[in-house]
């Protein structure tokens, strides 16, 4: 028994709608992953991804405005670098030491401790914008976000923050 013939124009029309359907998945899934494909090409064009400090590593987070709550206003930030974790006892113990405190849990630190001991590593505070952008994709799940800081979602501790210009700057 012979095999069924498919008229060129169903054979047209069927290849049509296999090329539409590959599209539109395709486009469906680069616009479900585009924040995350614009971050990871904005975050490997930069010049030092990963900064190594005395005081511990630090990732960029590039430019640009980030996703708030609707019909709220999105700040366009600069880009900067934050801790890739949070400070950690020992530095937080030499900080104290140092500057002739008692030695406390670093989970124990005040705002202002955090801010002194932000400024003795040369470094700052990071805004609450800062870290609404820095902590993107993290969860409570997978506690790492799309920049690469680890356990920001879990709020603990505290992290520093620097200006990208500072660092292009030498300071």
């Amino acid at each position: 028994m012979p095999a069924p013939v498919i008229s060129g124009r169903r054979l047209a029309l069927l290849m049509l709608g296999v090329t539409v359907a590959v599209v539109a998945i395709f486009a469906g899934l680069s616009l479900f992953h585009l924040d995350r494909i614009r971050t990871s090409v904005a975050v490997r064009r930069s010049e030092k991804p990963v900064l190594k400090l005395p005081s511990g590593e630090m990732v960029i987070v590039p430019a640009g405005e980030f996703q708030v709550p609707p019909g709220q206003a999105a700040p366009p930030l600069a880009p900067f670098y934050i801790d890739k974790s949070p400070v950690t006892q020992p530095a937080y113990a030499a900080f104290l030491r140092e500057n002739g405190r008692a030695v406390q849990p670093v989970s124990a630190a005040s705002s202002e401790d955090a801010r002194a001991f932000c400024e003795w590593t040369g470094k700052r505070l990071p805004t609450p914008e800062e870290l609404a952008k820095a902590a993107r994709g993290a969860s409570t799940d997978d506690d790492v976000s799309i920049y690469g800081a680890l356990r920001l979602a879990a709020g603990t501790g505290f992290r520093c923050a620097k200006a990208e210009r500072e660092v292009q700057k030498g300071k």
